[in-house]
């Protein structure tokens, strides 16, 4: 499967290049410090939810770090960023086994928040990718996203990255790629369902 840089609005089938179906991948936020060496927070978050719109259930920082089935685990808050450059892995990965989800899950949000309120335009190589591998190896992007490119994201601290969801029976992917005015998780949480799902 060849990378898709996502545009917003675009819908993505999770089909490997053989034509099976990717159940098991990874969910990567990767950023550095600021020039001046000031650490920076970001906290990468996935929500899922019932058909209703309803949430079953949020894996990242304030909340719970493995998904009830072990569907879905979060690597640990980072809480500095890359201090000698990128270094080409992702500080926080949510790996995700949609085998393993719980029946009623409909949809899977990925999305990303700045604990200290660092606007996203001023964190280096802040970026945000659906890939194949592990925590220590990348072996094939499905898609990323670069924020810190986008202009649309100054000012803003806290981004949806997309959506994944059911239709006719096999997962999809939606890259909403937005930035909202949320300035914590459970707002971007409420966004999400109002706007998104």
């Amino acid at each position: 499967m060849s990378t898709i840089n996502l545009v917003k609005g675009q819908k993505i089938n999770l089909k490997k290049e053989n034509g099976t179906a990717l159940t098991k991948f990874c969910a990567g936020a990767n950023w550095g410090v600021l020039p001046n060496g000031d650490s920076v927070d970001l906290d990468l978050y996935v929500a899922t939810f019932d058909n209703n719109k309803n949430v079953i259930e949020i894996i990242g920082f304030g909340e719970e770090w493995e998904s009830s089935t072990g569907a879905m685990s979060h690597s640990g808050d980072d809480t500095v960023g890359d201090e000698g450059g990128d270094d080409g892995l992702d500080n926080e990965i949510v790996t995700v086994d949609l085998s393993r989800l719980q029946p009623n899950v409909d949809k899977i949000a990925v999305f990303l928040t700045s604990f200290r309120g660092q606007d996203f335009a001023v964190i280096p190589h802040a970026a945000v990718r659906i890939y194949e591998g592990t925590n220590e190896r990348v072996t094939n992007v499905v898609a990323n996203y670069a924020i810190g490119k986008e202009s649309s994201f100054a000012g803003h601290v806290v981004m949806v990255l997309g959506v994944f969801y059911k239709h006719n029976g096999e997962w999809k992917f939606n890259a909403v790629g937005t930035a909202t005015k949320d300035r914590t998780y459970q707002d971007a949480v409420s966004t999400i369902q109002s706007r998104f799902l």
